[in-house]
């Protein structure tokens, strides 16, 4: 799970932000590759990044994203280390590349910097994923999966508008597949029952979703039956 900074809070990590020199970068470019050295972390500035490692049968599969103000690429804090996964843009954008050995000297002095959920919570949720992968028939469904990743990312990236919030990072429903370890025509069809239903809707390449909606996908992703009003659904 990418670590969310907040720079504000904390002087030297601002000073450091603030001084780095963004990078642009378009949708599919890569920013480092499997195996590449380390050296720097990078910080998202405008839209998305895709970190990628190749299945089973040698497909590259997104494994997590990191959005606008997320740090990605860790492993550049420790000497000599090699980049363990694929780091592509998934959106027109630009991110901060920061010297490894620095941020960790100012990640030592920078303790309002936490990570975007509670990591116990997320430790707990990427085990269930694993148990699922290994064939545990109590492990979440793929509709659980994509409702539990949907939710992340509106917690994590969502802007709020109204009573609503707002996703303005389009992802791909290759993308969704890929985090929910489900299958491309799974998450086309989830998508399309809960924009039915009320729970999201969509405006332009965004996603919305009102509190309500924000319940459901986290009582769908621990596996709770649920019911919509009809009257939320979009038109």
């Amino acid at each position: 799970m990418p670590l969310r900074i907040e720079p504000v809070r904390d002087r030297k990590l601002h000073r450091l932000v603030k001084s780095a020199i963004p990078r642009a970068v378009r949708n599919g470019e890569a920013i480092f590759r499997l195996g590449d050295p380390g050296g720097q972390v990078f910080v998202v500035r405008r839209g998305h990044v895709r970190l990628q490692l190749a299945g089973t049968d040698g497909v590259d599969r997104t494994v997590a994203v990191a959005g606008p103000s997320e740090l990605f690429g860790e492993e550049g804090m420790i000497h000599g280390a090699l980049r363990p996964f694929n780091a592509l843009a998934g959106a027109p954008g630009s991110v901060l590349p920061l010297e490894g050995a620095t941020v960790r000297g100012v990640f030592s002095c920078a303790p309002r910097s936490t990570p975007s959920r509670p990591t116990l919570e997320a430790k707990e949720w990427e085990l269930r994923l694993l148990r699922s992968a290994a064939g545990d028939s109590l492990g979440p469904s793929a509709r659980q999966r994509l409702a539990a990743v949907l939710l992340d990312l509106f917690e994590r990236l969502g802007e709020p508008e109204g009573e609503r919030v707002r996703l303005p990072h389009w992802f791909t429903h290759r993308e969704l597949a890929d985090l929910a370890g489900a299958h491309r025509s799974t998450v086309t069809t989830c998508l399309n029952d809960w924009i039915w239903r009320g729970v999201v809707a969509t405006r332009g390449r965004m996603l919305l979703a009102a509190r309500s909606g924000l319940a459901t996908l986290r009582e769908e992703g621990l596996g709770h039956a649920v019911s919509i009003d009809p009257t939320l659904r979009q038109d």
